[in-house]
């Protein structure tokens, strides 16, 4: 992996970027990021699904956490990165990645969950929708008590849509290319952290979240498929954004929390790259014009 020089004195801290409006987070400038963007949270299935996908590859540029792989798609430019987890990353790569991207962008996240649903692990998600739930620390403090008629533990978000049209084009080419496999589509849930906030209980720590996914698929009648942590941050920027933002979101059902499974790694690495194809050719066909 190659590191990008590092960036020049920043210029204004409320959008700090250095003397060739290089981003601070991402390290780019206009030009060094597409307009269509896959990301994922794991560097190394950006760098497997680059070299399996990507022709005409640009220099490889890395900051702060941040890798990014440009190159075509059967001759279409795109941008594969990765982020890491949850939603500060995803914040960082949308409103950085649109500084520097000119006019109309496309952005899947394609990525990993759990499952809040008998779903078989290995099947495949899109989010028509996602809802973010938050711990709330007022819950805990002295103040309240644990009252929860005061505040709740957790708060759970009403949802939003991603971009019809990607999701569409994601639905398409995902049944093309995972004939064998369910693709279940619905609401995901997004957390602001793998344990507390997904119902994982951990002795080790006052949670009080031993109902939580059974309030999530009451409140939303069973509707909810998924539990990450990116995927409501860039649908919620997305539907924000002045200028045009085409946002949807895909991931591998990982691990299933009705039945415990968790599914093994030489398939899931199979499934990353099928599934990158699948993102990949939604994103080179929904129009940007």
């Amino acid at each position: 992996m190659t590191e990008v020089k590092k960036l020049g004195d920043a210029k204004n801290a409320n959008f700090p970027v250095d003397e060739r409006n290089a981003v601070y987070h991402l390290g780019v400038a206009k030009g060094e990021l597409s307009q269509r963007i896959l990301t994922v949270g794991d560097s190394e299935r950006a760098s497997r699904l680059t070299k399996e996908l990507l022709e005409e590859v640009e220099e490889e540029k890395a900051h702060r956490g941040f890798v990014i792989h440009t190159g075509k798609y059967k001759g279409v430019r795109v941008s594969i990165v990765s982020i890491g987890m949850g939603t500060p990353m995803m914040d960082f790569l949308v409103r950085e990645g649109r500084f520097v991207v000119d006019g109309p962008m496309a952005i899947i996240r394609y990525g990993t969950c759990g499952s809040i649903k008998d779903v078989e692990v290995g099947s495949l998600a899109i989010a028509e929708s996602s809802i973010l739930i938050r711990r709330n620390p007022d819950f805990w403090h002295s103040d309240n008590n644990k009252d929860q008629t005061k505040c709740k533990p957790y708060d759970i978000s009403k949802p939003v849509a991603g971009d019809k049209e990607l999701i569409d084009l994601l639905k398409n080419d995902f049944e093309s290319i995972f004939k064998d496999r369910k693709t279940v589509v619905g609401i995901n849930a997004s957390a602001d952290s793998f344990y507390s906030s997904q119902g994982r209980i951990d002795p080790e720590f006052d949670d009080f979240n031993e109902q939580l996914i059974e309030n999530i698929i009451d409140l939303y009648e069973n509707k909810v498929n998924t539990l990450e942590m990116e995927t409501f941050q860039l649908y919620h920027l997305a539907t924000r954004s002045k200028q045009p933002i085409k946002a949807a979101s895909s991931t591998i059902i990982l691990a299933n929390r009705v039945t415990q499974a968790f599914l093994d790694n030489n398939t899931k690495v199979k499934l990353e790259i099928e599934g990158g194809r699948a993102c990949l050719e939604s994103l080179i066909k929904v129009n940007l014009n």
